[in-house]
């Protein structure tokens, strides 16, 4: 058995299946058997309902978790506890999506007399109802494929992404194609936003996550890396950020539709006010039971990880920062010390205190929006998403010894050596395209820099008020658009930098060490 598949890889990849199975069995029956009347969707003129989740369905799938449940703690005075636990849970999973495919094609005839509760009654700006029985067939056939998975595994058998495949993508990986493939995605989910905020999109989404990281944890150096404990939580917070990002887009979606309708937005459809006592006292006890026992749980089964104490003869190859300043890292590889940990991270603190002052946009006020608050909207979430939560990704997942860029099936080699030639631009200047010394004054030397950073921070605003900004210049006045101007340009300085160490190598647009001011 190779090194990519240990007992233990084994099972724990058929159990891995067997979650995503009984997720897909889940999926399956809610869209054959629940209610699915979308947001903001009526419910006036239609017929009763008919679908009825079985009883019987209910009380065997958890009867069969219980059971599976109560083995596994078992395993060590029952030999064979942990084998019939799975084979219990597989069956519960089979039995769930089997039901709920022959459910929904009993159900699949539409009534004569219009549509009911029986139907999908999309959200306005969703699209038209999907065809039940066709997506209960769909999830019930992945809840089946993903069991199928498991018990290949469970039987020791082994299948994993070709070895060609990683390769391909280990020699196709890179900072540049990270990021710019980053910004494309985004650019993907801002233009297709009315087809990504559907439930069976995203739905699909989730399904092909789990197959691809499943086949993924199948090799070694992938496993290795994912699996350290450093790095389980931003595992974690790559699923959270996807699916509040989702959920966040689609009631937008769905507000932006309404709103062109001249319907009330979501928010106005709901109740304004909550009694403190008893619903939110209750829901933030039980959301504290909940985190003190999934905290408890993660710390037994996840063991902090402690290293030897720490020593100034030796240091960690690689070095990193905790997660969240991760991000601040990866821009000491663009930036100077003073302005990547002093200057940028100063004015993304300054910039969230000033928004509610700059944007003097009156729509969009308590209520989810994008088009109302387009800009707004694809700023701060391209420097979040792509300029912030990416950083953390690549320096958590991608960034190795001596802070190498590494391919996410690739060996992380501490004596991987990746010549770099970084220049300055005075030298692409003077050297390469005048063809002479660089000049010996600090002054005449670092004029080509001076004179674009200059231009940068003066010419571009202007450009920026003149072609896109006028009516804003109009409605919030000068001030407020200069410090407007001013933290943009400094977010689009750290792609513009990354492109350009990643093209030329660029290291510095002005380099004057003797006063320790580099930029």
């Amino acid at each position: 058995m190779s090194n990519d598949f240990t007992p233990g890889v084994l099972i724990g990849l058929a159990w891995y299946y067997v979650l995503a199975s009984a997720l897909n069995a889940a999926a399956a029956s809610r869209v054959a058997f629940l209610e699915m009347v979308s947001e903001g969707a009526s419910r006036d003129g239609l017929g009763p309902r008919t679908r009825r989740l079985p009883e019987w369905l209910v009380a065997a799938f958890l009867g069969l978790y219980a059971v599976a449940l109560l083995l596994i703690p078992a395993r060590h005075a029952l030999p064979r506890a942990m084998e019939a636990a799975f084979l219990l849970c597989a069956l519960a999973n089979v039995l769930a999506a089997l039901v709920a495919a022959a459910g929904a094609i009993r159900h699949h005839s539409k009534s004569e007399d219009g549509p009911t509760l029986d139907d999908h009654i999309p959200a306005l700006g969703l699209g038209g109802p999907i065809n039940r029985t066709l997506w209960t067939l769909v999830w019930s056939a992945c809840a089946i494929g993903f069991q199928a998975m498991g018990l290949v595994y469970f039987l020791g058998e082994t299948v994993a992404l070709p070895r060609a495949f990683r390769d391909a993508v280990n020699a196709a990986a890179g900072p540049t194609t990270f990021f710019v493939g980053s910004t494309l995605l985004f650019v993907l989910m801002i233009w297709g936003r009315r087809v990504a905020a559907t439930g069976h999109f995203g739905w699909s989404l989730v399904n092909l996550t789990l197959l691809f990281f499943g086949l993924s944890m199948t090799d070694a150096n992938f496993r290795e890396i994912v699996t350290k404990a450093d790095n389980v939580p931003i595992v974690g917070l790559m699923a959270l950020v996807g699916f509040f990002t989702w959920l966040s887009m689609r009631r937008a979606v769905i507000n932006d539709a309404r709103h062109q309708a001249g319907l009330p937005v979501l928010e106005e459809l709901e109740p304004e006010k909550t009694l403190t006592w008893p619903d939110l006292v209750y829901i933030e006890l039980i959301c504290m039971v909940f985190l003190t026992i999934t905290l408890v749980v993660w710390a037994v089964a996840l063991p902090a990880p402690l290293e030897q104490p720490a020593s100034s003869t030796v240091a960690p190859n690689p070095s990193k920062a905790p997660w969240y300043f991760l991000g601040l890292q990866e821009m000491l590889v663009y930036f100077d010390p003073w302005l990547a940990g002093v200057v940028l991270p100063s004015l993304i603190v300054f910039g969230l205190m000033a928004m509610p002052y700059i944007d003097k946009n009156p729509e969009g006020v308590g209520y989810y929006t994008i088009e109302r608050r387009k800009f707004a909207y694809v700023a701060f979430q391209f420097g979040f998403l792509v300029l912030w939560l990416v950083l953390i990704l690549l320096g958590t997942f991608l960034r190795g010894p001596n802070w190498n860029f590494f391919g996410p099936y690739e060996y992380w080699d501490p004596h991987k050596l990746i010549p770099l030639n970084n220049v300055d631009l005075s030298d692409i200047f003077w050297v390469q395209i005048m063809g002479r010394a660089k000049p010996e004054s600090i002054a005449l030397r670092e004029a080509p820099g001076l004179l674009l950073t200059a231009l940068y921070f003066l010419i571009t605003p202007i450009l920026l008020w003149r072609f896109f900004f006028r009516k804003y210049v109009e409605r919030a006045g000068v001030v407020r658009y200069l410090i407007l101007a001013m933290l943009l340009l400094f977010m689009a300085a750290l792609p513009i930098k990354m492109i350009l160490r990643w093209t030329i190598n660029l290291k510095y647009l002005v380099a004057i060490p003797e006063k320790f001011f580099n930029i």
